[in-house]
């Protein structure tokens, strides 16, 4: 369960939020910047060039943190399938509901903590103050004064039109079609496999 507690610090650093409930800005983009180029970097991706006066210095310390970088990410790769609680609980549902159908599921496991509030928001647009947007085969994304807009090629908001439900569980209501659960897995196991433009990390 979720902490529902926070106060102080931890409450600007998870929900940008003071103890009143007012918005507060916990970092400026030359710390956003920093702390997300540590985490690329650890991470093994490529990190972008620093864009302040203090690029030089910032690149330096990048530089001399690199052993450590190499070491965490080789300790990473020893931890590859190893899944947080809450994609544990996933993947054994998986693991159980698709053992019919004789095709394997498996949850990423690389992943980057987004554990400050803002972070998403940083790294759906490139790192370059002049541009305000990104865009791929499968998404329109802007820059908002309150965070950034996502618009999706296929964008259904509506109940309207035909529903397809996989055949497990629970009984489907007459006004769905069922369809085999392998569906469901072939649907699910092309979607963990998306092409290497919908891989791009926008901000880098």
């Amino acid at each position: 369960m979720a902490n529902t507690n926070l106060r102080g610090e931890d409450l600007i650093r998870h929900c940008g939020l003071n103890d009143e409930g007012k918005a507060v800005e916990q970092m400026d983009q030359h710390a956003f910047h920093r702390l997300i180029a540590f985490k690329l970097a650890s991470n093994g991706f490529e990190v972008p060039p620093a864009r302040n006066g203090n690029a030089e210095s910032e690149n330096q310390v990048l530089q001399l943190a690199s052993d450590l970088f190499h070491k965490y990410a080789e300790q990473s790769r020893l931890l590859t399938g190893h899944l947080n609680p809450p994609d544990r609980r996933i993947q054994d549902f998986l693991d159980d509901a698709l053992a019919s159908t004789g095709i394997t599921i498996k949850l990423p496991t690389a992943a980057i903590n987004m554990d400050r509030y803002g972070m998403a928001r940083q790294l759906s647009i490139p790192d370059d103050p002049s541009v305000s947007e990104f865009h791929n085969g499968q998404m329109d994304s802007y820059r908002l004064c309150n965070g950034v807009l996502h618009n999706p090629l296929n964008d259904r908001r509506t109940t309207k039109g035909v529903f397809h439900i996989a055949d497990y569980g629970l009984p489907i209501p007459a006004d769905k079609i069922k369809v085999p659960l392998v569906t469901y897995a072939r649907l699910l196991e092309a979607a963990l496999q998306p092409p290497d433009d919908l891989n791009l990390l926008p901000y880098t």
